[in-house]
């Protein structure tokens, strides 16, 4: 895999993985309320926050998915692999887009496609 898309692909795991951090370890703070445009005390309910490790839960698997893909699944499949990952983020951002976040699409779905072409691509 040509070493642009190997880079990109790894940053797009890394900003999953910082998701997982905010949203599991992290989801009450200034930081997140900020990040997420939601207000800090309704982010300190209980509920909230278990709704949030869940959805960090969910980034961090398509971070380690990507990852798997490019240091573990044999080279003959690590292609496929990764761009059903990285079409998971897309998929996964197009959703968050339409129905939390229209910036979701850019922070998140763009780096996936610029990956997905670039690993498509090598």
């Amino acid at each position: 895999m040509a070493i642009a898309a190997m880079i990109m692909a790894i940053l797009v795991a890394a900003e999953h993985l910082f998701i997982l951090w905010l949203e599991m370890f992290n989801a009450d703070s200034e930081m997140a309320s900020r990040a997420f445009g939601v207000p800090r005390r309704l982010l300190q309910m209980p509920e909230v926050k278990t709704l949030f490790g869940n959805q960090g839960l969910y980034n961090g698997f398509l971070a380690v998915g990507i990852l798997f893909s490019l240091f573990v699944v044999p080279a003959a499949a690590s292609t496929g692999v990764t761009l059903f990952f990285l079409a998971c983020v897309m998929v996964a951002a197009v959703y968050g887009s339409a129905t939390a976040s229209k910036s979701i699409i850019v922070v998140q779905g763009l780096p996936a496609l610029i990956a997905f072409i670039l690993v498509y691509l090598a």
